[in-house]
């Protein structure tokens, strides 16, 4: 069962003086909450009783359209009732609170029931919003929203023959229900007010992108369509648009967005949000000081969130606080990260409308589009549609605000890409810090400390942190760090490439600081028969040719990751040969010089020449140690790695000329 959680031992609570924590909806923030409170050390304090509307337990609504694969009822359940029970939590379903008396602090249920309280925690959540179309309660109409509704939509489809729908709302909501009804085999049609899918999340360019995607799979699309009537008619429905000729349907959803819960406060007195919702400050405290909110219901500082993260990081909150702890809560860019009708579709950090002074880069691509948003070049926003394999870098960027340099601009621009070094690292080399799970905020740290515990398999991981119980898109990832385990990659010949890569850039680093080396001051100078090198033309000739040729074998062993042709022997000792002549070639160097760098064209070849080295040695370094390092060394180093290479290279490239003017110039002149 998704994220549910071991049963526990009964917790010991002291009857008589505990204080009555009373808790109105039966959802996803209000089961998490219950599972902070009594996790948290003061459990003994509180004596908690749930009521929810629905007749079932809380469930994963995120999913909900996976019992149409067949999938059981029970697997949605967040906790059986067992678990409940095991943890003395009264929960009472089917049952509707119809009013709040807050002067004696009681709740009044719709069977007659009244039920006192210390504290009331409303977490009633939202319910689907249904524009002024006329005709929209008729038969044949429904919302996307509970298992009730689901359950009610197959039997009209069933028991009418239904063959085609019309899907009223073109956001997460409304692709949601087209993929209920087209995964039901009917033929559907979205329409969306708005210029495009998504208004919300997307930009103009990244709807034209996913209008195209979903139109690619029979989904009919359309916007900037105003519904202004529904009407029953010989068995179907009609649609009747203010900008558009009528159309026949045998079966509408209404998807066109939710709004908050907060009758009950209403009709209590107390305050609501300025766009509705139960008013809270980020203490999550009502009006009235013995009253909460939390989740869909609750305005925060006026503020409305409809997804499960914040949802969630509410409920932490609050339990901390009843707990005794000075928290509160902190908004934070939201995540959304769903297959809408088979389509990835990616939103993080800043949507393009928050960031007043934002810089959007894009990437149109064959894969799909793709839009980072810069503050102060400064990562703060991301965006895609379509298949993105560096998104766990890309999240992480945004987590951190990180700095986006030109020529990552231009990178991204051309690859969709920003980082040199291929595609994102595995969850295994993640830092700490990085999140895996957006929606429960969970860190590849908390991960790594539920394995030390014990907590081995994925959903053992799952259970322990709470990581994919929400959309479980990262329950991929779980799998990932549990099933290949963070494994030692072991390069051959990386110590002899890192002692020859430090080696070469400390001598090359040492030869521009260095003076020259003194000629023998008289015959009778024993320093006479080591400056024989630099004095006698033959043995000059000899270093000379020498060194030239240890370049070449340098490069010849260069080529094996160059030429695909090239396969015999392992990569890592060529890799290792090459560092080898390389570091050879700067003492070759120094007996050809004597650290003479010459002027002119001679000057130009040895600065390039040490500067070859240099970085060459540099790029040794990193490459050897990217596969020793974690978190945000390795990340460090896998960046600049490719940066150093073609570096390297490049200033190769020259190189030839200059020997061959070199060359030439000695036997010249």
């Amino acid at each position: 069962m998704q994220g549910a959680p071991q049963l526990a031992a009964p917790s010991v609570v002291d009857v008589p003086s505990a204080e009555r924590l009373v808790i109105v909806g039966g959802g996803m923030a209000a089961h998490g909450f219950c599972k902070r409170v009594i996790g948290s050390t003061q459990r003994s304090r509180f004596a908690i009783s749930v009521y929810g509307e629905e007749p079932r337990p809380a469930y994963d609504r995120v999913n909900l359209s996976s019992l149409l694969s067949g999938r059981p009822e029970s697997d949605l359940l967040l906790s059986p009732r067992e678990w409940y029970e095991a943890n003395d939590i009264d929960l009472h379903t089917g049952r509707r609170i119809t009013r709040i008396d807050l002067q004696r602090q009681q709740i009044h249920d719709d069977q007659g029931g009244v039920q006192s309280y210390d504290h009331l925690v409303l977490a009633t959540g939202s319910y689907p919003w249904v524009p002024p179309i006329s005709g929209s309660d008729s038969p044949g109409v429904f919302v996307y929203r509970t298992i009730d509704d689901l359950e009610a939509i197959q039997r009209y489809v069933r028991e009418h023959g239904a063959k085609t729908s019309a899907v009223v709302g073109g956001g997460l909501l409304g692709l949601e229900a087209a993929k209920v009804i087209t995964d039901l085999g009917l033929a559907t049609t979205i329409l969306e007010v708005a210029p495009g899918l998504m208004p919300r999340q997307l930009d103009a360019q990244a709807a034209k992108v996913l209008r195209e995607k979903v139109e690619s799979l029979g989904v009919d699309v359309h916007v900037t369509r105003r519904t202004k009537a529904i009407e029953p008619r010989d068995g179907r429905l009609t649609l009747q648009f203010e900008n558009a000729e009528p159309s026949q349907v045998d079966i509408v959803l209404v998807a066109a967005g939710i709004r908050p819960r907060d009758e009950l406060a209403r009709d209590a007195g107390l305050e609501l949000g300025p766009r509705g919702g139960i008013a809270v400050n980020r203490r999550l405290e009502t009006s009235d000081p013995h009253v909460f909110a939390i989740g869909e219901c609750a305005a925060v500082d006026g503020h409305i969130h409809g997804l499960v993260a914040p949802c969630y990081r509410m409920a932490d909150v609050l339990a901390a606080r009843l707990a005794g702890e000075q928290t509160e809560f902190v908004d934070s860019e939201e995540a959304v990260e769903l297959k809408l009708l088979g389509v990835p579709v990616i939103t993080l950090g800043k949507a393009i409308g928050e960031s007043t002074s934002g810089v959007v880069v894009t990437h149109d691509g064959e894969n799909g589009y793709r839009k980072l948003i810069l503050e102060q070049g400064r990562v703060v926003g991301a965006a895609s549609v379509g298949e993105w394999d560096d998104v766990n870098l890309i999240r992480m960027s945004v987590a951190q605000h990180k700095r986006l340099w030109p020529t990552q601009r231009v990178r991204f621009q051309r690859t969709g890409m920003p980082y040199a070094g291929g595609t994102g690292l595995q969850i295994h080399q993640w830092p700490g810090h990085a999140t895996v799970c957006s929606c429960m905020g969970v860190t590849r740290h908390q991960l790594g400390m539920a394995i030390v515990d014990g907590h081995v398999t994925a959903a053992q991981l799952s259970a322990a942190t709470g990581a994919g119980t929400a959309c479980g898109t990262c329950t991929n990832l779980l799998c990932e760090l549990v099933g290949e385990g963070p494994e030692q990659v072991n390069v051959r010949g990386s110590k002899v490439v890192l002692v020859t890569s430090v080696l070469a850039a400390c001598l090359a680093l040492a030869l521009f600081l260095t003076p020259p080396l003194p000629f023998a001051t008289s015959v009778q100078d024993s320093w006479r028969k080591i400056d024989l090198f630099w004095r006698d033309g033959f043995i000059k000739q000899v270093t000379g040719f020498s060194l030239l040729f240890l370049m070449l074998a340098a490069l010849a062993f260069s080529l094996r990751k160059r030429v695909k042709r090239i396969s015999f022997g392992d990569y890592g000792w060529w890799r290792a040969a090459h560092a080898a002549i390389g570091t050879a070639m700067l003492f070759g160097l120094i007996v050809h010089t004597g650290v003479r760098m010459g002027s002119n064209l001679n000057f130009v070849l040895s600065l390039t020449f040490m500067l070859l080295a240099l970085v060459g040695g540099l790029a040794g370094v990193a490459s050897s140690l990217e596969s020793k390092l974690s978190g945000d060394s390795a990340m460090f180093m896998r960046a600049w790695r490719p940066k150093l290479t073609w570096v390297h290279i490049a200033l190769f490239v020259p190189l030839p000329a200059l020997l061959a003017g070199h060359v030439f110039s000695v036997y010249w002149y």
